[in-house]
């Protein structure tokens, strides 16, 4: 299959002819149709989370199945997929805590840059490739463990699908399983970028008073207010928990969503928020990075600060609520697909990610 393989962070991927192997007993191939390029693949190609080289990167994806592993049940040859990559084996500990995506054997298959149990079905035994994330969607083709993939309505769009599979659950999960919004609350959202949007859509759909988007392009005002901001606060030339406690009848928000992952924003939310109030901390900060706060005032302010990893739900009970929400006319997907790409311009795309383009792009194969 020809796929886009990292050899050397920070240099740009090589398209290449890479051998993929049959899936295995639990294990599904995929045609990948659509992958979204995610500040996560960034991120890795960067030397940020520095995952095993050579590598091919992409998580985020939705496609056809092509084979399947004996004993799969779960789907069959045909069928349209989104890919999960945060998949759950249901049996470990974190799993019967209903986190599946603390799961054991996903963590070390994703630590290990393998499939489940250590497998690897990329590359050859002179020349092994890792996966990532249990995906590796930057390619024609990818083999994924069965609980990866979330079968969807034949009709759904394969670029709304792979949004799905990472963006769009991870910024609507903050807030509806994280933050639990309530209508009548008022919401902050910190980053407005392609979970921000979800996040702020998200919190605009569950009926809060007021949605304050912040950033620091003032560019991304007219997309914010789009989703559903009410309000939109520059945090390079506001005071934004002056404005935030103004907007909120001098208590602070219900809940602020960090999207950004800098240690600022998160002191910035934890300051903001009012008493009782809730920090969901999604963005992902460089290693290494700490966050430093009044240890005096978090007994007496009662404040929560909550890690959301891909939503802090079940990621295959999310899709199906956003694409129903979607089928409603009630969750814009649609306008969150920007350009589409082959699978040869997958460095252009990463540069388009640095330069901050708002709108997905998404590398689209031939079906």
């Amino acid at each position: 299959m020809k796929a886009a393989v990292l050899y050397t962070f920070n240099e740009d991927l090589v398209i290449e002819d890479v051998p993929i192997a049959d899936p295995g007993d639990r294990e599904v191939l995929v045609r990948i149709i659509a992958t979204g390029v995610c500040h996560s693949d960034l991120s890795a190609a960067k030397g940020k989370s520095r995952p095993k080289l050579p590598v091919i990167l992409g998580h985020e994806a939705a496609g056809i199945v092509e084979r399947t592993g004996s004993a799969v049940s779960k789907v069959k040859k045909g069928d349209h997929v989104i890919l999960s990559w945060a998949p759950n084996c249901g049996e470990c500990f974190y799993c019967h805590k209903r986190l599946p995506t603390m799961c054991d054997t996903y963590g070390d298959a994703a630590g290990g840059n393998t499939l489940w149990k250590g497998a690897r079905r990329l590359g050859s035994a002179q020349r092994p490739v890792n996966h990532f994330t249990c995906v590796s969607s930057f390619a024609e083709l990818a083999v994924v463990p069965e609980a990866g993939c979330s079968k969807i309505e034949d009709d759904i769009p394969f670029e709304v699908a792979a949004l799905v599979g990472c963006a769009v659950t991870t910024g609507f999960g903050a807030v509806v399983n994280d933050a639990r919004v309530e209508p009548g609350e008022i919401v902050g959202v910190i980053g407005v970028g392609g979970v921000g949007i979800n996040a702020i859509h998200a919190a605009s759909v569950a009926g809060a008073e007021a949605v304050v988007a912040i950033d620091i392009n003032p560019d991304k005002e007219a997309v914010a207010r789009s989703f559903g901001a009410t309000h939109f606060l520059n945090s390079a030339t506001q005071d934004v928990t002056a404005e935030l406690k103004a907007l909120s009848r001098g208590r602070g928000p219900d809940s602020i969503i960090d999207c950004t992952g800098r240690p600022a924003a998160i002191a910035l939310a934890y300051d903001s928020v009012r008493l009782g109030g809730s920090v969901i901390s999604v963005g992902i900060a460089a290693k290494g990075e700490m966050v430093s706060l009044p240890a005096s005032t978090l007994p007496n302010t009662q404040k929560r600060i909550i890690g959301s990893n891909y939503g802090g739900g079940v990621p295959e009970r999310d899709f199906e609520r956003i694409l129903g929400l979607y089928r409603a006319g009630r969750f814009d997907l649609d306008r969150q697909v920007g350009a589409r790409v082959p699978l040869e311009q997958i460095n252009e795309a990463f540069r388009w990610l640095e330069q901050g383009v708002l709108a997905r792009t998404l590398v689209c194969f031939d079906r």
